[in-house]
């Protein structure tokens, strides 16, 4: 290529670019819709030749007759970056690791240092470049199976476009087994080449290595579910079909059983509509008066008439005074508290104890039994007995 048919800097190539945004934007959102004539090309520039003309000189355009396109390593540049390539190339990733082998081969026989950690550095970049492609090759992947299942509207390559799918996918699968590979046998290599920024590199590759092999795994099997779901919809249509060819030629009912399978069978579909009754909230009718409103009219409508229930007479003031009522409980912990600092049994304890209230024996005994069920741990039990109003209890200290 002549000297002044490339761009010699990144500032001129930058610049170039920038100046041309507005063309370059439109024929990349219609670069699958349509042949970008010349003259709608002129207008994106102010009709100004010589600044369509670089861009075709300089290989950004390509000049075809009356139309023009981008240039073929631009578009990957863009859609690249923009992530919205359909190309799943799985060749890029195995150069990487055709190249890693190279690097590696000649780090190990380098002898110069500076020469070697060149052929270091190179073999870290290739590692993170191999990660970066696979994942965004299983990217490519699951985007290019939802399209070619969703937007395809032929059957047939729709099933091929997913088939190819699935070859690449293995494809892929191979090639991070043989990346893997690589870095396991390579002990040489890697063993004087260990250093963290490596060490780091190797972990981030291997991670992003399981990441991808576990979303391969997923796209396999949604792919096995979009074939199956194809031949499915596909038997479904030739069956379609053939009804209706049937029914042209009037041999619906002779030829087949449908009024039969139509009598056995009582689909939801062809039910009546079930209407589910909707309860307003107390908030919207109470804040809200053109919604009662409109209950009222609905109402009259439809003839009907249910009396409105009258308010609530107001609040006295002998309703707004507080009301306080007495239970008969006893706190059973305050008890507790009050039996551990005493030297009595129990049961004598609970007897004397002062409640403010008046209790029966019925009282003292649940209240004994209750004592005891929660503080099993701290009773003292002793083999005596005695008797209180024909009630037996055991003779329990404090421990």
């Amino acid at each position: 290529m002549d000297v002044l048919t490339h761009f010699r800097s990144i500032e001129e190539l930058t610049k170039t670019l920038s100046r041309e945004q507005g063309l370059l934007s439109e024929m990349f959102e219609k670069r699958k819709l349509m042949k970008f004539p010349l003259g709608l090309a002129l207008d994106l520039v102010g009709d100004n030749e010589s600044r369509l003309r670089k861009l075709i000189d300089y290989g950004v355009l390509v000049e075809s007759g009356s139309t023009i396109e981008i240039e073929s390593d631009y578009l990957n540049f863009f859609e690249e970056v923009l992530n919205v390539n359909e190309e799943i190339s799985v060749l890029s990733v195995q150069e990487c690791i055709n190249t890693l082998k190279e690097y590696i081969g000649y780090f190990l026989q380098e002898t110069n240092a500076n020469r070697r950690a060149g052929y270091q550095d190179s073999v870290r970049q290739l590692l993170k470049k191999t990660g970066f492609r696979t994942l965004k090759n299983v990217v490519d992947l699951k985007r290019n199976m939802d399209n070619a299942y969703k937007q395809e509207p032929n059957y047939v390559i729709k099933k091929k476009k997913l088939q190819n799918l699935d070859e690449k996918s293995h494809s892929i699968r191979s090639m991070i087994r043989e990346c893997e590979k690589l870095m396991d046998n390579e002990h040489a290599f890697f063993i004087m080449a260990n250093d963290p920024h490596m060490a780091k590199t190797c972990s981030d590759v291997k991670h992003d290595f399981v990441e991808a092999y576990h979303a391969l795994m997923e796209i396999d099997r949604q792919i096995i579910v979009y074939i199956n779901q194809i031949d499915q919809q596909n038997r479904l249509y030739k069956k379609i079909r053939k009804l209706k060819y049937l029914q042209e030629q009037l041999l619906l009912k002779t030829e087949t059983n449908v009024g039969q399978v139509l009598e056995d069978n009582n689909p939801l579909w062809m039910e009546s509509r079930q209407y589910s009754k909707i309860r307003l909230s107390l908030e919207m009718l109470h804040e809200k008066d053109d919604v009662v409103k409109l209950l009222r009219r609905i109402a009259e409508r439809n003839g009907i008439q249910k009396s409105t229930r009258a308010e609530a007479d107001p609040l006295t003031d002998e309703d707004l005074q507080a009301h306080i009522q007495q239970m008969r409980e006893v706190d059973s912990t305050e008890v507790w508290n009050a039996f551990l600092a005493s030297s009595y049994n129990l049961f004598d304890f609970i007897l004397t104890y002062d409640y403010k209230m008046k209790r029966n024996i019925e009282d003292h005994a649940a209240l004994f039994c209750q004592l005891i069920v929660l503080h099993p741990d701290e009773c003292r039990i002793t083999k005596d007995y005695a008797i209180y109003h024909d009630i037996e209890y055991p003779i329990i200290y404090a421990k």
